[in-house]
């Protein structure tokens, strides 16, 4: 049956009541848009930021020249063995975050870090425990800095997001040269959903994992996942993570002949997830990448 003239009059009107409205509604803002001149703005492309620079490939090595005698120096009369004792507790012994952020008013990028005590089960960085290392100590003089400097790289814990920030941190913060000397790594998927799905493993290059391979050094490995939700029940993998040891980033994983410890880490709100009572399927995968690292080495004997 077709409308009557008279609801479609009545509908006419209601629609344009409704745009007059909205048109009151938005005009201020579309006048003080005009006349504060924000309207160029809107019609510009997003600012581009530059990436932190990286470090110079080529190291001065100070070991060329020889060390000048300090018989006036405390510390350097100090025995070997107790100055290492002392590096490792000024530079060592603790996680360092780096995190790659934006600097809006310069529109570039640049290298953020700090570093928190290092303790098992400590996840979240607790920004009020902060413990810096004691990087004046390597600016102190050239034997100091030739005995220490290893300290830093060996005895410390470095998280990285994933993703690009990774490489830029490599490159811009410790430098290529230092990835056959890290011993400890953990890759940071910040806010990011817990694997579900598989597809995350099956393409390891877009998380920049393919780094890991120059670490030739590295002892332990940790792939934490982050994620904030209301949800109380956490997700389940549609897949069976015990298959994941099979896939790319299951052989790249592999290929860490140096690896001793392996750990995926889930974060849910900020808690740290028992995953043998979750999942105990991840632990299955963990052990099982882990034997098959120790039947490389032995094969290699």
């Amino acid at each position: 049956m077709a409308p009557s003239p008279l609801r479609k009059l009545v509908v006419d009107i209601a629609v344009a009541i409704a745009i007059a409205v909205s048109l009151v509604i938005t005009s201020p803002i579309i006048l003080y848009t005009f006349i504060t001149g924000q309207w160029r703005d809107m019609l510009r492309r997003p600012p581009t930021y530059t990436g932190p620079t990286p470090l110079p490939t080529n190291r001065i090595d100070l070991r060329i020249r020889p060390c000048a005698a300090q018989p006036d120096s405390l510390f350097l009369s100090l025995p070997r063995e107790l100055r290492d004792c002392i590096y490792a507790e000024a530079l060592g012994g603790r996680r360092v975050w780096m995190k790659v952020v934006p600097d809006h008013p310069n529109r570039r990028r640049y290298i953020f870090s700090y570093a928190v005590p290092r303790k098992e089960g400590d996840i979240r960085p607790d920004l009020g425990l902060l413990d810096p290392l004691c990087m004046a100590l390597l600016r102190s003089c050239r034997q100091i800095y030739l005995e220490s400097h290893s300290v830093l790289f060996s005895h410390n814990t470095f998280v990285f997001d994933s993703g690009t920030s990774l490489e830029h941190c490599i490159r811009a913060a410790l430098g290529e040269w230092s990835l056959p000397v890290l011993r400890s790594v953990c890759i940071n998927h910040p806010n990011r959903a817990f694997p579900t799905q598989r597809v995350f493993f099956d393409h390891p290059e877009l998380t920049s994992s393919g780094l890991l391979k120059q670490m030739k050094r590295l002892r332990r490995l940790d792939f934490q996942f982050n994620v904030i939700s209301l949800r109380k029940s956490l997700p389940v993998a549609q897949y069976d993570p015990r298959e994941v040891e099979k896939s790319a980033w299951g052989q790249l994983v592999c290929e860490l002949s140096s690896l001793e410890e392996l750990r995926m880490v889930f974060t849910w709100n900020r808690e740290m997830v028992d995953t043998s009572a979750w999942d105990p399927r991840w632990n299955e995968l963990e052990r099982g990448l882990l034997a098959q690292l120790v039947s490389k080495r032995r094969k290699n004997l």
